[in-house]
């Protein structure tokens, strides 16, 4: 294209000469210059950097990125979710999937192929354990990392040598979805749930005997895995070794998760835990933890959307800062859209499409406030009756960073999604109840208080998002101690019951339409 004429200066681009003239043309990425020693001259632009006021607007170079990217880590998250996860990306983009085992079984190839044949992403998936996730980061094989658990101080460490910061509660912690460690035992076992201190005997060889919890006269064979394992240091940190034993019982160790499953449903006697993704699929019994406060803790998928089971926990996803494969980004922001929930329900983990249920069927969490709390008050209790009969609990809640007033990272996204479904009309109708509670340590007026500043904190921001109409629905309302999820007597516990939930109610009505 013709320019008009006008002095430039054409630099080399490694400094070592220039070139002044009258810039009379620039086509093809060719300078044409008038210049006053050498008469009209051409340049190639890739060699030049231009200087002067009509220098043309070179676009940046298209650079082609490759198709190929890594995600390492857990067993548990690789193994079924994030193939299911990649099949429904790629159905949502128009493409095709296609997964290739290696002579290593912790090793397959994926494959995203585009309408017209092209590959749209090749994906190195390697499943080696939670573990193997931050250092596969770290040096550049992983665009994503998966974890059956929060990353933690040592994981922080390794990335640390390669310039990545703490990952935690940062744009880079994905949380794909919720799972829980749970006892299995035979079918025909009638015992269906254990304290922990039961389960720390029965490891520690101190209990040998179903007789002795309640069950068969059957000698009880305990199963584990290997001392590497996270599914067994889940269960040893939370269950085991909080009540002063260790795995000093002999026990039948697996590697694989199945062979776990199938040695308990061959042996009447045997225990173990696994996944509850896996437990729910085979035929084994799946126990409660009862807590020694007397609390149920049943492994549903209700109270580990709430994340009130003992044993539950966030599967994580987790990614370089501001270095991640485009297809790679993509593909995590897909995961937290409604249609990948179907994908994690056919996974047998729990999703994130909200359930309800109403207070009738909270029953021993409803007993256990009125006989067993010490600071027990009559009249707050029946208020809270009166307000929340008729009304449903949806399964989210939002929980604080420890000792702050700042909502965790997953909290402010289940703020954001549910102001989302209010702005859609979903709950149109109903008052949205924002209800805080607290742990039973101090005082009860001022452990309502705080649950009550928790939940003006939720409607605030909510707020930032909402019409006036939808902010006038938002009713944020404490009851401190009352409807524990765990005992009070251990930090988790307490850390359990600091929340605030979300109740929908029909205004002036007990009941609610379904």
């Amino acid at each position: 294209m013709a320019q008009q004429s006008a002095p430039v200066v054409l630099e080399a681009k490694d400094g070592s000469t220039s070139v002044a003239g009258q810039l009379v043309g620039f086509e093809n990425n060719i300078y044409v210059l008038e210049t006053e020693d050498m008469g009209r001259i051409q340049i190639s632009g890739d060699n030049v950097i231009c200087t002067g006021a009509i220098c043309p607007v070179i676009p940046d170079a298209v650079v082609a990125v490759e198709p190929q990217f890594g995600i390492y880590g857990s067993r548990t998250v690789g193994t079924t979710l994030i193939p299911n996860l990649l099949r429904g990306y790629a159905e949502s983009v128009g493409a095709t999937y296609e997964i290739a085992a290696t002579e290593d079984p912790a090793e397959r190839i994926v494959r995203l192929i585009n309408a017209d044949g092209s590959l749209r992403a090749e994906i190195d998936l390697q499943t080696r354990g939670s573990g193997s996730a931050f250092p596969a980061l770290a040096d550049g094989y992983a665009d994503i990392g998966v974890a059956d658990r929060r990353m933690k101080d040592s994981d922080v460490a390794k990335i640390a040598a390669a310039g990545i910061p703490d990952l935690r509660d940062s744009a880079e912690e994905t949380v794909l979805g919720v799972d829980g460690i749970v006892m299995i035992t035979h079918p025909d076992n009638p015992v269906r749930n254990l304290t922990s201190l039961e389960i720390a005997k029965i490891w520690s060889g101190e209990i040998t005997n179903w007789l002795e919890l309640g069950g068969g006269d059957v000698p009880i064979s305990v199963n584990s895995f290997g001392e590497g394992s996270g599914d067994r240091a889940v269960m040893m940190d939370a269950l085991v070794r909080p009540n002063g034993r260790d795995e000093t019982v002999a026990v039948t160790r697996w590697s694989a998760y199945q062979d776990m499953v199938n040695a308990v449903m061959g042996d009447k006697g045997g225990i173990g835990f696994v996944g509850r993704w896996l437990a729910r699929t085979n035929d084994v019994n799946l126990l409660a933890i009862r807590e020694d406060c007397g609390l149920l803790s049943p492994p549903t998928d209700f109270r580990m959307k709430i994340e009130g089971y003992a044993l539950s926990r966030r599967l994580y996803a987790y990614s370089r800062p501001g270095d991640i494969h485009p297809e790679a980004q993509a593909f995590l922001d897909w995961t937290l859209t409604t249609p990948a929930q179907a994908f994690i329900k056919e996974s047998n983990f729990v999703d994130r499409d909200l359930e309800r249920m109403r207070l009738e069927d909270m029953g021993m969490m409803l007993v256990h406030t009125a006989a067993v709390e010490p600071d027990f008050d009559g009249a707050q209790y029946s208020d809270m009756m009166r307000q929340l009969r008729g009304a449903d609990r949806l399964s989210v809640s939002f929980r604080f960073n420890t000792g702050s007033s700042n909502l965790d990272v997953e909290s402010i996204r289940n703020v954001q999604e549910l102001a989302v479904r209010m702005k859609a009309g979903e709950f149109d109708g109903f008052e949205v109840l924002l209800v805080g509670f607290a742990d039973s340590v101090g005082d009860r007026v001022r452990n309502t208080r705080l649950a009550q500043n928790r939940a003006e904190a939720v409607r605030s921001i909510l707020a930032q998002s909402l019409s006036a109409a939808d902010n006038a629905r938002l009713l944020p309302i404490s009851y401190g101690e009352l409807l524990p999820l765990s005992c009070n007597d251990s930090e988790v516990g307490r850390e359990r019951n600091r929340r605030v939930e979300v109740w929908l109610r029909l205004p002036n009505s007990r009941t609610v339409s379904r």
